[in-house]
């Protein structure tokens, strides 16, 4: 891997990764695909982290559409990547402003997307669920990604709140919680 693209990503900025000719477009367009490392907010236990050999670090991505002149200006070409060889370029310099990827989890798949898949679990290749309040049950969890200007509002499902959600998350009003739990 290019260690200038590996330092670029470490920076914690929005960095082209590859870019290539939209072919499914009929405007003349480029795919450039971004790529950022985030911490995953609210799962930030540090010692957990270091006894499993983690972090909380996450690389993330976004594709966003150029105009293919817009494309060559920034990037040299139509086609490209930075993961192998080349000075990465960074979103904020192509935007002129700060740029970051924003991540939200829910339930719903990508309705312009024909093969949305939902997250799936790296260490166990197992598909992500968490209880869904909507439906009662448990459900595939969907990452949606987008560029944004400015500060991110990430929104992400925590697998780790499945089992409060799983016993707390539907109460009927006529049961007593207190008598169950010998209060």
């Amino acid at each position: 891997m290019n260690p200038l693209f590996v330092n670029a990503l470490d920076s914690g900025k929005v960095v082209v990764r590859r870019w290539w000719y939209n072919t499914n477009s009929d405007k003349d367009q480029v795919s450039v695909q971004f790529m950022q490392q985030i911490e995953k907010e609210g799962d930030n236990n540090s010692l957990l982290a270091i006894a499993q050999g983690s972090s909380n670090k996450q690389s993330v991505t976004a594709i966003f559409s150029f105009s293919a002149d817009v494309a060559q200006a920034h990037l040299g070409s139509t086609e490209g990547s930075f993961v192998s060889e080349g000075q990465p370029v960074f979103a904020n310099d192509m935007f002129g402003q700060e740029v970051n990827i924003q991540v939200t989890e829910n339930f719903t798949p990508n309705p312009y997307s024909k093969s949305h898949e939902p997250k799936i679990n790296p260490g166990t290749g197992e598909v992500v669920t968490a209880y869904n309040a909507e439906t009662g049950e448990d459900a595939p969890v969907y990452r949606h990604t987008d560029l944004v200007a400015g500060q991110p509002a990430n929104k992400f499902i925590s697998p780790n709140q499945n089992a409060v959600n799983a016993v707390f998350g539907k109460v009927p009003g006529s049961l007593n919680l207190d008598a169950i739990v010998g209060k």
